[in-house]
Order: structure tokens, then C-alpha cells, then sequence
């Protein structure tokens, strides 16, 4: 395939894949928009508004510890109760008022010896040290911070929050340190009770959330709970008052906001797809531009119509060169001029050595157009015998002739 046919066949894929692409990107367009823009009026909520009622409202809240929030994140189901529980789990005490009735410490106790687990969270001065057993001394040195009692649940814990105040024992009671007691002091005590137990925490950390990430508090109160309370359950006695505040309630009304917005509208017919995108229009001049280069290349290379000139005879160049030859009787030499000119246009367009034999001019034509070659080498063994003057019959000649220059049209061979 010459370079002539390959440059078509570029043109034309080149062609089809723009008429593809043109006609797919037409329908995309055409159906995917099937709605225009109008502008309409909206009238929608624009929030609410407030509006103040007249009369105030008192309501009371009820402020709860850190730690209730603490477990509740753990996953802990916590119930808060005004007396002991009906069940025999885990109790927590926290910062109790001093107010708190004798008779409850009786039946906490109790409850305890039955086999409930019962803690006390206390600042550093509490009222209620006297009910539970313990007294508070002041002491010239910090108290150690180490802890004393490798239990099983507290051997990940190091420190924890100590201070000058201490707790002591009051004589006949059963408590044993979790800290050492190097001063006769302790922050943390501990007491088995009939079938439960019972915990002192006695320091203000472990009231709030930033005392509670100082050492290893946090730590301690999680193991503790986690050991005590069963199935994730534990009680809170609920001494915390209630406080009350004062409110203005107000209630919400809607607003309604009225303004000209673009609104989405359906398409009608085929003419408003392609009026409402601006890309229908460059698809369709590309359209029409390829219409009109079809129009134009069938016109240029469409079957060229010859037009007869009366006066003038048309005699071929053939015809011609055969009347010269009969004319001076040397068919040889004429062959040869002619076998010449073909061979040096050849060597000159393919690149061969300036003596090149006309069998290697023909491998080289059959490289780029195999059917000039193969007419080329059934002329060889003619030209051959005209060359040595074997025959120089006028139909050889003319069969050689028109077979070279048929040769020189196709590849373009000129002098």
C-alpha cells in the first residue's frame, strides 16, 4: 500500500470517529438537558423566629457529678436511688451532705453486711467521717503516693493523689490501707463488712474531672467499678439537691422569605433541547461544515468527464514514439533511452547504486507496490531479448513501452 492510499485511510477513519463523536455528544446533550430556566417567585421558611410569651416559668435542674457522665460513656446503665437498692451490686456515695440521716448510714450498712459493695467519694473535710468510721488529722509532710495493695484489678496503677490531711482509723474499726501508712495516715481505706465491702475515697481529686486525670485516679475509680458492679449495672444515691432557676420560655413561629428565584422547566419540543444548550449549536456547525467538505471533495475527486476537441486530433504519446521508432529502424536504442530514463528516476527515488540492474530496481519497487513490480518482471525477459536484438517485433515494444510508462504513472517517476 502506497503512501497515497494510507494518507486516505487516515483521512477517512479520521472523519468517521469526528462524525461519531459529534452525533454522540449531540444526544448526550439533547437528552440529558430536559429542562430550562425561567424565573418564577418563591415564597419558603425562612427559620424560625422567636417571640417572647409573657410570663416567666421557674423550673428546677438538677447539677450531677463527673462521674456519672464518666460511666455513662463506658456503657454503664446507671439508676439513682433515694434509699439503698434491692439489689445486692454496686453503690456509689458521692459527696453526701452533712445533713444526711443517721438512719440512712444504718441501713447502707447494713446493706453492705448482706453482701453489697458500697463506695464513698468524700472531699477533704466531710461531716459524715464519724458515721463511717474515720477521722482527718493534719500532718507536717506530704503523704506518700505509692499504692500498697497489689490487688489483681490495681496492678496497673502507680500513684495517686495524696496531700498533708489524712485519714485515720477510729479505734475499733476494721479498715485497711490501700497506700502505705508510713505516717499512721492514708488516703484511700478499705473494709470487708459481713458479706460486702466498703471503699473510702477521701480526697477532693476524685470529685472532678481535673483531679481525676492527675496520676492514676482515674485508673483506680475505673478498676474499682469494673470489679465491683455486675453486668455493667451500678447506683447512685441520689443526695444532690435540686436548684432552682428562673426561665422565660419562648416559642418558635415560622418565617416565611418571598423572593424571584431561576426555576427548573420541562422542554416541550425538539427545537427548545436545542435552543437551551449552547453546545447544540457548535455541533451543529461542525455538522454542517462536514456536509460541505463531502460536497466538496466528491466534486474534486469525482470521475473526470473528457471533453472532445473536434479540431484537433488526439494522438498518444505511445502512438508517437511507436511512428519514430518505425521511422529510423532501431528498436534496441530507443528501448535503451527509454529503459534508462525509468532506471535513473528508480535509483534516484529509492536510493540504489548509481548501476543498479533492473532486477534489483524491481525488488525495491515491490517493497512499497506490488503490482507494479510483478508487471515489471513479466516484461524482463522481453526487454532482454529487444536489448540483444533478438526481436524487435513492434507488439513486444509496444508492450514493454506501455508496461514502463504505466510503471513511471504509478510510482511517479519523473526525469
Amino acid at each position: 500500500m502506497n503512501s497515497r492510499k494510507i494518507l486516505h485511510l487516515i483521512r477517512g477513519y479520521s472523519i468517521l470517529l469526528l462524525c461519531l463523536f459529534i452525533f454522540t455528544m449531540w444526544g448526550i446533550n439533547l437528552f440529558s438537558i430536559s429542562q430550562t430556566d425561567e424565573k418564577v417567585l418563591v415564597t419558603e421558611n425562612d427559620g424560625p423566629e422567636l417571640v417572647e410569651e409573657g410570663a416567666a416559668t421557674t423550673r428546677y435542674l438538677k447539677p450531677l457529678p463527673f462521674l456519672y457522665y464518666y460511666f455513662t460513656e463506658l456503657g454503664y446503665s446507671i439508676d439513682f436511688c433515694k434509699d439503698v437498692p434491692s439489689d445486692r451490686k454496686l453503690l456509689l456515695v458521692i459527696d453526701p451532705p452533712q445533713e444526711l440521716d443517721r438512719t440512712m448510714f444504718r441501713d447502707l450498712f447494713a446493706w453492705v453486711r448482706a453482701g453489697g459493695n458500697l463506695v464513698f467519694f468524700l472531699p477533704d473535710n466531710s461531716g459524715i467521717d464519724r458515721y463511717i468510721g474515720i477521722e482527718r488529722s493534719l500532718h507536717e509532710q506530704e503523704l506518700p503516693e505509692e499504692l500498697q495493695l497489689r490487688l489483681p484489678y490495681l496492678d496497673e496503677i502507680e500513684t495517686i493523689s495524696s496531700g498533708r490531711k489524712a485519714i485515720h482509723r477510729q479505734p475499733g474499726m476494721s479498715f485497711f490501707s490501700v497506700m502505705p501508712e508510713q505516717m499512721g495516715g492514708c488516703t484511700v481505706f478499705m473494709s470487708f463488712r459481713g458479706s460486702g465491702r466498703m471503699i473510702v475515697l477521701a480526697h477532693a481529686d476524685f470529685l472532678s474531672g481535673l483531679g481525676l486525670k492527675k496520676r492514676d485516679n482515674l485508673v483506680l475509680v475505673t478498676r474499682m467499678v469494673e470489679h465491683l458492679a455486675a453486668g455493667k449495672h451500678l447506683s447512685i444515691l441520689d443526695t444532690f439537691p435540686s436548684t432552682p432557676v428562673q426561665v422565660r420560655a419562648r416559642r418558635m413561629v415560622p418565617r416565611h422569605r418571598t423572593y424571584m428565584a431561576r426555576q427548573k422547566v420541562d422542554h416541550i419540543s425538539f427545537w427548545s433541547l436545542v435552543k437551551a444548550n449552547p453546545i447544540s449549536w457548535v455541533l451543529l456547525q461542525m455538522l454542517l461544515a462536514l456536509a460541505v467538505y463531502f460536497y466538496s471533495t466528491g466534486r474534486r475527486f469525482g470521475r473526470a468527464i473528457v471533453l472532445a476537441d473536434p479540431d484537433l486530433r488526439n494522438v498518444s504519446y505511445v502512438r508517437n514514439l511507436g511512428k519514430l521508432l518505425a521511422e529510423r529502424h532501431n528498436v534496441s536504442h530507443a528501448l535503451s533511452e527509454i529503459l534508462y530514463g525509468f532506471a535513473a528516476a528508480a535509483i534516484k527515488r529509492y536510493g540504489l547504486a548509481p548501476m543498479a540492474q533492473f532486477r534489483e530496481i524491481v525488488v525495491a519497487i515491490r517493497a512499497g507496490n506490488i503490482e507494479v513490480a510483478d508487471s515489471l518482471s513479466r516484461v524482463e525477459l522481453d526487454i532482454q531479448r529487444i536489448l540483444n536484438k533478438n526481436d524487435d517485433s513492434p507488439g513486444v515494444l509496444l508492450r514493454v513501452v506501455r508496461t514502463l510508462e504505466r510503471a513511471r504513472k504509478e510510482l511517479k517517476l519523473h526525469d
